[in-house]
């Protein structure tokens, strides 16, 4: 591996027959929205195709179980997770 991306998240993800594109997006402190918030701006576009997108998918779903076994995450009654902060 010789290159890195960082990204704060995910904007947007479109789907055109077997092609997937996912909008990778950082959050840029010194650029304020009208309501003084950062904003975000789409940094890099992965695509890749719809097959290599759902194995991504069960590659990170492994990860997030072994980060609710080990406590890091917890599931609650929503399918949203919470980070649990390590001074609880």
């Amino acid at each position: 591996m010789n290159t890195e991306i960082f990204a704060d998240g995910i904007s947007a993800v479109h789907v055109t027959g077997n092609i997937v594109r996912i909008d990778l997006m950082s959050v840029q402190p010194q650029l304020k929205s009208e309501n003084g918030q950062p904003v975000a701006e789409i940094q890099k576009r992965l695509i890749m195709p719809l097959d290599g997108f759902i194995k991504s998918l069960e590659v990170q779903q492994k990860v997030v179980n072994q980060l609710i076994q080990a406590g890091v995450l917890e599931k609650n009654s929503q399918p949203e997770l919470k980070v649990v902060p390590k001074d609880e």
